[in-house]
């Protein structure tokens, strides 16, 4: 008996100085971490092209008639892309740049040649025809969102949106035959450029913070806890300096993903060695911080609350030119629309998370936008429109693991055309929403969605109202047998 007693005593001490350290972390506040300052761009491009040739052949021969048939067919193709990205985080400045130039461009190219020889009456004929189609298309989307803090968490916001893409196409074909001396010319051109600009300005008070590295931080020191490869119970400042250095490992550039996970490994194993937290550096211990480095930051975790104010002037373009030029005539069209935008809204939004599976929120916005137009051709039948918005949700999540979340979510949107005689109407949709992945076991696995909504939409110039209600319920299981 004394000899059981003495080989399961360190078992037993040992169980349950991992229970005291698990214990440990049930009692660290995410709502009071501060995201660490970090940056992080990318610059990327790529070319691409491509090329194909075909020649067919058809002859056919009887005692009645002799035919014979060419085609020639030449496709040339070329694409590539710029893309940069920009995203800082400090104190007195978050910010978000995304740059994008694509282009692409085509060329066909084709000829034919067909002949038919008759052997009763000696009737020949024969025709040529030949076809070009090029087109090239280019876009350059921007996209800047910043937000400058100043005491007490005070904001102004500037974000600027821009698209501008010129496309052109032109297309030729020319049939000739030995039966007429008329030949088939056509050709047509098409040349279209669309202008997307829009720059928001805000003011308010408030910030998120994203807590997902610090909940990553935990989930891998109470891993470690549990299998008994952690040496001590770290405070909760230590926590967040390792947190901290999770958001600086993730956010160094390397380009290839096998030599940049290496290097995340190397360095939190360094950083846990160096502040004396692992008791054993073993398979089980690198498996421990692998797992959870793929899968922690599957869910996102913020807390925080923030109120804004904000004018959105917005100006777009679209230019359509049209040109046809056949053998009798030539023929073009010229559409044009500009559109003037005027956007106001202001919100407020609150989010926090209780003890470390729980993570809550709601938020409330209202918007009123105008929208006039400016056209010619067949964009002259856009009317001009008014219109309010407003949304109020709340939610409320249960991450008991890093494969696991349940979430449930109710929400109601009201939207009122103000477009007496052409569009005036008002629509009221509350909703109440779900979803769970459930992550039994190594084998069983559920994943279900929920979604109940009522419409209500009436429309004030000719008194027409229509109500609805939708449900949709999906439900998978997953089980693996062996």
């Amino acid at each position: 008996m004394k000899l059981s007693l003495l080989f399961f005593a360190p078992f037993a001490l040992l169980f349950s100085q991992s229970l005291k350290l698990y214990a440990q972390f049930e009692n660290i506040d995410l709502n009071n971490y501060k995201l660490t300052d970090f940056k992080y761009k990318t610059l990327s491009t790529s070319l691409n092209a491509n090329n194909t040739y075909g020649y067919a052949n058809a002859t056919s021969t009887n005692q009645f008639n002799n035919s014979n048939s060419n085609l020639y067919q030449n496709s040339l193709g070329s694409s590539g892309n710029l893309g940069y990205s920009s995203t800082t985080y400090c104190r007195k400045y978050i910010g978000n740049q995304n740059l994008g130039l694509n282009f692409n461009s085509n060329f066909d190219k084709s000829s034919s040649n067909d002949s038919f020889d008759n052997f009763f009456d000696n009737n020949n004929f024969s025709s040529k025809s030949s076809s070009y189609y090029s087109s090239s298309n280019f876009s350059l989307n921007l996209n800047s969102n910043n937000r400058f803090y100043m005491s007490n968490d005070f904001f102004i916001g500037i974000n600027l949106q821009s698209y501008q893409s010129p496309n052109h196409s032109y297309s030729k074909s020319k049939s000739t035959s030995n039966t007429s001396t008329h030949t088939n010319n056509l050709s047509s051109s098409h040349n279209y450029y669309n202008s997307i600009n829009a720059i928001t300005l805000q003011f308010g008070k408030g910030r998120y913070e994203d807590v997902t590295d610090a909940r990553l931080a935990i989930y891998i020191l109470n891993d470690l806890a549990k299998q008994g490869r952690l040496a001590r119970t770290p405070s909760q400042e230590e926590v967040f300096a390792f947190a901290d250095f999770i958001t600086k490992t993730l956010n160094k550039r390397v380009i290839d993903s096998r030599i940049k996970k290496i290097k995340e490994y190397v360095a939190v194993d360094s950083f846990l060695v160096s502040n004396g937290l692992s008791s054993k550096t073993d398979g089980l211990y690198f498996g421990v911080i692998n797992d959870n480095w793929n899968y922690g930051r599957n869910q996102n975790w913020e807390t925080g609350k923030a109120w804004h104010i904000g004018v959105s002037p917005a100006l777009n373009y679209q230019n359509l030119f049209y040109k046809r030029i056949d053998s009798s005539a030539v023929s073009t069209m010229r559409n044009k629309l500009f559109e003037y935008g005027l956007g106001f809204d202001a919100g407020y939004s609150s989010s926090w998370i209780s003890g470390l599976k729980w993570t809550k929120g709601y938020s409330i916005r209202g918007a009123f936008n105008i929208s006039k137009y400016d056209s010619s051709g067949h964009f002259s039948e856009i009317n001009n429109h008014k219109i309010i918005t407003g949304n109020a949700n709340y939610f409320i999540t249960y991450i008991p693991s890093t494969r696991t979340s349940i979430t449930c979510s109710s929400s109601i949107t009201f939207i009122k055309q103000l477009n007496k005689g052409v569009n005036n109407e008002m629509r009221i949709i509350p909703a109440i929403s779900g979803s769970c992945n459930y992550y039994f076991s190594e084998k069983f696995r559920m994943q279900i969605n929920a979604n109940i909504n009522y419409k209500y939409n009436k429309i004030y110039d000719f008194t027409n109202t229509s109500k609805s209600i939708n449900f949709l319920l999906n439900v998978t299981l997953q089980y693996y047998i062996f």
